[in-house]
């Protein structure tokens, strides 16, 4: 079962915690392929070499899920 929870907020896979850079646990890269084809996200069991319109930027931890990239520190600003 898949936890959204566990996704950081903005806009890249990961987050930082005291100061130290945390990865989403369901992103990754595959060291065997070339660096800008490598990333990969097993919430949505997408590739970055998988056959899909536009340009999935996996490998750059851009976000492709859409999940938890709203800025919570300006939602209350009007």
């Amino acid at each position: 079962m898949k936890d959204e929870s566990l996704i950081p907020s903005g806009v890249y896979c990961y987050t930082y915690i005291d100061g130290k850079q945390v990865n989403c646990p369901y992103w990754g890269r595959d060291p065997s392929r070339p660096q800008q084809e490598s990333g990969f996200c097993t919430f949505l069991n997408l590739r970055d070499w998988d056959d899909i319109p536009g340009i999935p930027l996996l490998w750059d931890s851009i976000k492709e899920c859409g999940i938890n990239n709203g800025h919570e520190e300006f939602d209350d600003v009007v």
